[in-house]
């Protein structure tokens, strides 16, 4: 019970130590016009994002027939473990290949700032959308609460640096048959996870001003260390869940 726990904690916060939600967040809670109002809808479509994909992740578990930690669940739940170790395994070598390297972390308000492949391919297919939610773009303050909400809900219900690791929470909470301790594991990962999109917001109640100060701070900190840290639990949750796969594998 405790190793499930400690997985769903990792993962939790592997989403809080990824800097690109908060640096988001930031950003619009910076908004010219509506800057609280954005801010609260950024959190309010960034906690519906994350409680989407970790849905998925519930649902696959069941779809699948890996609910708890059994060895019955035969090639599909071997097989739903194996994606989701290999992908946490990817992204966590991602993160540590960016960590080694230094790379700046993507800031929408930077001048030389560069799309991904991702953001291009959008970009490219729905142009009048993206400008809609381009973090730059002059719109009226209706449009960008609407703007800061969906933002919100992208970056943690579609973003695949941490939609993976959400559906991977999800997947593991399934792993625990106790009701109460399943319902405990989702506060716990709910609680820790949605911190990066919740702060903006809490900040500029508390402090609207701060606002640039904490984001250029929290840059510098994250920088250096954010990317190793949520590397390194990417990497543990990974093996665990691939271990988990090997457990469960028929043929053993």
């Amino acid at each position: 019970m405790g190793s499930h726990f400690a997985v769903v904690a990792s993962l939790a916060l592997a989403i809080l130590f990824s800097p690109e939600t908060l640096v988001l967040g930031l950003v619009i809670a910076g908004d010219r016009k509506v800057p609280r109002a954005a801010s609260l809808a950024f959190a309010a479509g960034a906690v519906i994002g994350i409680a989407f994909a970790t849905g998925i992740g519930l649902w696959i578990a069941l779809a699948s027939g890996t609910e708890g930690a059994d060895r019955h669940s035969g090639w599909p739940g071997f097989i739903v473990r194996v994606v989701i170790a290999t992908a946490l395994l990817v992204l966590g070598i991602y993160k540590a290949v960016n960590a080694f390297r230094g790379k700046p972390i993507s800031d929408v308000t930077e001048p030389d700032y560069r799309p991904g492949k991702l953001r291009s391919a959008l970009n490219s297919r729905f142009p009048t959308l993206m400008r809609r939610l381009d973090p730059a773009a002059d719109l009226s303050a209706s449009a960008r609460i609407v703007r800061a909400g969906l933002a919100g809900f992208a970056v943690c219900g579609l973003h695949p640096k941490v939609f993976p690791i959400a559906i991977a929470a999800g997947h593991q909470i399934m792993q625990i048959t106790d009701p109460g301790a399943r319902a405990m594991a989702v506060a716990i990962f709910a609680a820790i996870s949605v911190v990066p999109a919740v702060l903006p917001a809490v900040l500029d109640l508390v402090n609207p001003g701060a606002v640039v100060r904490i984001k250029q701070s929290y840059e510098r900190i994250m920088k250096v260390h954010g990317r190793r840290i949520t590397a390194v639990l990417l990497l543990g949750v990974g093996t665990f869940v691939g271990y988990e796969a090997w457990h469960v594998m028929p043929t053993r």
